[in-house]
Parts: C-alpha cells; sequence; structure tokens
C-alpha cells in the first residue's frame, strides 16, 4: 500500500526538522507533503535545506490546519495518507506499526497512532479519541503508562496529531471539517467515518513524542475559543437525532456548567467561543442535514463507541494535567 505523510507548517521551522529527521529512519517507504500555511517566515526555506526530498506545497494565506490537509490529501495519489503534528517526533518504527493494521481490513477507516509526551515518554498524551454522554470528546487514554507491546485495540476515532487514514473514505466522507479552521476537527471526522460505518483501531506501538502545542500555545485564548465553538458545532453535526434525544439534558447541563465556569473565572475566549458557535449555527445544521442522510451505521453500531458522562471537574483535571506534563 501507498503512503503519503502529510504535515502542515505554520512558522515551526524551529521544531519540524526534527520531525522529517526521524521520518528518514522510518522502515516503510513513504512519500512526504509538507503543506506550508502563508506562514511568511522562512520556515519553508528552512525545512527544504533540512529535507529535500519532501515536497513543499505553499499555500497564498493560512487556511488552517484542516482545510490544509485537506487540499494535501486530495492532491495526493497514496492508498494511505498519514497525518503528524510538526512539533512530533516520530519513533523508527511509527509507519510500520501504524499501517499494518489496514491489511486485509478494507472497512478500517483510520489508525489512531500513540502520542506520548516529549517530556515524560512513558505517559500517553493520546490513544485516540474517546466521546462522552454528554458531548465531551478528548484524548483517549490520556496520562496513562504506555505500554508499546499491546496489539491494536478498537477506539472510537484518531487524533490527527498522529494518524493514519484510508485516503478515499477519508475524502467521500468530507475530509476534516474546515469551517473549524483548528482543534477537534479529527474527532468531527472520527464521527463522520463512525456514521459511515467505517472502524477504527489504536495501534500502541506506533509511538510519536509530542512537544505539546508549540505552534499554538497550550492553554492560549486562541485554543480555548476554537475548542468552545468547535466542540458545539461537532455535535450539531454529527450527534445522531436518537442519541441525542436521549443525552441532550446531559449535554445542556454540561455546557450550561462550562458557561457558569467561564464566565466566573473571566474565561472571555471561552465565552466568545460558545457565542461564536450559536452564531454560526445554521450553516452547521445545514450541513448535518448532508452528513445524517449519509449515515450507514446502526445507532446500536455508534452508541457502543459513547462512553459514561465526564463531569466537568474531571475534564479540567485532565487539562491541568496536559498542561503541567506538557510545559
Amino acid at each position: 500500500m501507498s503512503v503519503e505523510v502529510i504535515i502542515v507548517n505554520y512558522r515551526s521551522g524551529d521544531v519540524l526538522p526534527a520531525c522529517l529527521s526521524a521520518l528518514r529512519e522510518q522502515s516503510i517507504p513513504h512519500q512526504v507533503m509538507i503543506v506550508d500555511n502563508a506562514s511568511g517566515d522562512d520556515s519553508a526555506r528552512t525545512i527544504h535545506r533540512a529535507f529535500p526530498e519532501g515536497s513543499i506545497l505553499p499555500l497564498r494565506r493560512n487556511v488552517g490546519f484542516a482545510r490544509a490537509v485537506n487540499i494535501a490529501a486530495s492532491r495526493s495519489e497514496a492508498e494511505l495518507i498519514v497525518t503528524l503534528n510538526p512539533d512530533t517526533v516520530p519513533k523508527p518504527n511509527f509507519l510500520e506499526h501504524i499501517l499494518a493494521p489496514f491489511v486485509d481490513k478494507p472497512l478500517l477507516g483510520s489508525v489512531a497512532g500513540t502520542l506520548v509526551f516529549a517530556s515524560q515518554p512513558d505517559t500517553i498524551a493520546s490513544a485516540g479519541i474517546s466521546v462522552h454522554r454528554n458531548g465531551v470528546a478528548i484524548d483517549a487514554m490520556l496520562g496513562e503508562l504506555h505500554d508499546s507491546t499491546v496489539p491494536p485495540i478498537p477506539v472510537f476515532g484518531a487524533s490527527a496529531g498522529a494518524a493514519a487514514y484510508r485516503r478515499d473514505p477519508f475524502l467521500t466522507s468530507g475530509g476534516l471539517a474546515e469551517p473549524f479552521f483548528m482543534y477537534l476537527e479529527d474527532v468531527d471526522l472520527a464521527w463522520r467515518l463512525r456514521l459511515q460505518g467505517y472502524e477504527s483501531l489504536w495501534a500502541p506501538a506506533a509511538v510519536v513524542c509530542h512537544h505539546y502545542s508549540l505552534s499554538a500555545g497550550e492553554g492560549s485564548d486562541f485554543k480555548r475559543r476554537l475548542l468552545a465553538r468547535n466542540r458545539i458545532w461537532t455535535l450539531a453535526r454529527c450527534l445522531p437525532e436518537e442519541i441525542w434525544e436521549r443525552d441532550r439534558m446531559r449535554i445542556l447541563a454540561f455546557d450550561a456548567a462550562a458557561f457558569g465556569y467561564s464566565m466566573a473565572t473571566l474565561d472571555r475566549a471561552a465565552t466568545f467561543g460558545r457565542l461564536n458557535a450559536l452564531a454560526g449555527l445554521l450553516p452547521r445544521l445545514a450541513e448535518r442535514r448532508a452528513i445524517q442522510s449519509t449515515r450507514t451505521a446502526s445507532i446500536d453500531e455508534i452508541d457502543r463507541w459513547i462512553g459514561p458522562a465526564m463531569s466537568p471537574q474531571k475534564l479540567l483535571a485532565l487539562r491541568e494535567l496536559t498542561g503541567t506534563l506538557a510545559s
């Protein structure tokens, strides 16, 4: 199977060469496409000098992570695409382990790699995506100890920081959600692939060290605003009506608590994010009709991936843990 690695660069010249150097050590033949999201600095030149064998696709403006990946995926001719954050460093056998599960599994739409904290590489930063009855979506197994000897395990979906996708269903499902710009666009895609009957696995042995959010700033106003907005948009687009009817009180209660917390802590970014979500809700509901019309999976098949409601306190604790380990 042919494979192309897609990396989006936005002023990542200080960290991306380490990622590209690690890709040189992979045991699987592959191509690399680097999308330069109108960085406006010399990072593209730095990257080309460090990795001349890779192709660089320059964009005239910063279109966001989601659209940049979609552009690269549409231009690729590979059967499988792998997405990597620029501030990651894959282990030498990363590609081998993340691609192996696709063999003889035509309904496998994605494989999640194992992101570990660069500062604490025995601790998992992400083992794919887990979703919960109150609408929370979070990195699976966040903060747990990593064991690379475990065989691949089914998971709701893959985190695009280190993920492999079968290119055809990636494109036919609509790719990453471009209105999101970045953050949670991989959760939205995981939902759409599940709705269309595709499966996902987590590959514990496909390990990537992550220097967390160097490009956007862990805990930044920008990130908090988009997370708050895109959570609402993901649920509006992707949650089947039957599950919404059952879980809406949990979802609304969580959002009410989150909104109250952001007001009490004077978190204007998260507050504005929720207001932005409501302002842009009508287009998302129109997209919802198209997404739900293509659903082939039964409600039971989808529902078994939705875990118990996660309390706001636990979510805050996990975010604080991430902030600590990412520093």
